[in-house]
């Protein structure tokens, strides 16, 4: 006999050809990183739950409307590489069901919300963190004027763990709870998706270097990472020892790295650590966060290279280099630093850089 999660699947499999499909192409047809913006982006408006449940790319569900009235939604996606985001509207009370994606893990959060939802039998609100990993079943329920935000990302672009340290991405997975009541974490993952959304969606000149995408897509992940910290309660602690050895790994790493942004990723798979394990060995070894240290690091290429400007690349093209995708917020932050804006650096200097 046949289980409920394989029910499920089986009749997720007999849908026909999705809408997404129809419209956007297939997957396999979706922009690479290497191509020109690098990401697929699109926003459609539905007035049906047949046609807004084929949306998604990659994703076989099916809405039952439970609320009385004209349905109507909305649907953002983005892609970049095979990390995808997207924030879903619907204006009535739904329940949304079906089976999840293979390889990947998804992260859920409301970005508005009138009253609770129910996910996987518990009731969710705003201050709570969903996760759909590899073979679950999805059973959402939401009332009406529903927005929620989803980043979504495959398990093998998760660090993992060396024997020393812990256990892997597939087996913390297995051990994760479906759902988290963390309302910091809540907080920082919707204003963390929201900024890429839009980025990616009315911005996407500015991930058109490399070095920018790569860093986007690693703090994308350091998300999901993030997550599975608090959902499988661990610390990721280690010895004096251990850390001094993993945070001495990666500041080599680094260092051999000078004319390039280094990402947590990069850090993560090169000492074999978790994203968590490497900030508590960063912070017991450094006194701060991985992400914090790489952020000066790449502060510094950038002031290097605006002090030594001719004029011959913008400033946002030189940020880019340097993986700083969001400029308001690189502004902050090299201020903070240096006590003036880039191109008060520029200015400084003699260089004739424009923004």
């Amino acid at each position: 006999m046949k289980s409920a999660t394989e029910s499920v699947h089986s009749r997720f499999r007999r849908k026909t050809m999705s809408f997404a499909e129809q419209h956007f192409g297939t997957a396999s047809s979706v922009p690479q990183v290497g191509n020109a913006v690098n990401a697929c982006r699109k926003t459609v408006h539905t007035s049906n739950l047949w046609q807004h449940e084929r949306v998604l790319t990659g994703w076989n569900q099916v809405y039952d409307q439970l609320s009385k009235g004209r349905f109507n939604g909305q649907i953002t996606e983005a892609l970049i590489g095979d990390v995808q985001l997207f924030e879903e509207k619907t204006s009535q009370a739904v329940f949304e069901t079906g089976p999840g994606r293979t390889g990947v893990v998804a992260l859920g959060v409301f970005a508005h919300l009138d009253g609770e939802a129910r996910w996987r039998g518990h009731t969710v609100g705003m201050d709570h963190v969903t996760a759909l990993s590899d073979h679950a079943t999805l059973e959402l329920s939401t009332p009406p004027n529903c927005t929620m935000m989803s980043v979504t990302v495959p398990v093998s672009m998760l660090p993992v763990e060396d024997e020393q340290v812990g256990l892997d991405a597939t087996e913390l997975l297995a051990n994760a709870a479906n759902h988290v009541h963390n309302p910091a974490f809540a907080a920082t993952l919707r204003h963390r998706l929201s900024i890429a959304l839009l980025t990616m969606t009315y911005q996407p000149y500015q991930l058109a270097l490399t070095e920018a995408r790569d860093q986007l897509v690693s703090e994308l992940v350091g998300l999901v990472d993030e997550y599975l910290g608090l959902a499988t309660h661990g610390d990721g602690t280690a010895d004096a020892k251990k850390a001094l050895h993993v945070v001495a790994k990666a500041r080599e790493y680094i260092e051999a790295n000078p004319d390039r942004p280094v990402t947590v990723l990069d850090l993560c798979q090169r000492t074999f650590t978790s994203r968590r394990t490497l900030q508590y060995c960063f912070t017991q070894v450094i006194g701060t966060s991985p992400a914090a240290y790489l952020k000066i690091v790449r502060l510094n290429g950038l002031h290097r290279d605006l002090m030594n400007s001719r004029g011959a690349k913008t400033i946002g093209d030189m940020a880019a280099r340097w993986g700083f995708w969001h400029l308001s917020q690189l502004s902050v932050d090299y201020k903070r630093l240096f006590g003036e804006l880039p191109s008060e650096t520029v200015k400084r200097v003699g260089g004739r850089t424009f923004q």
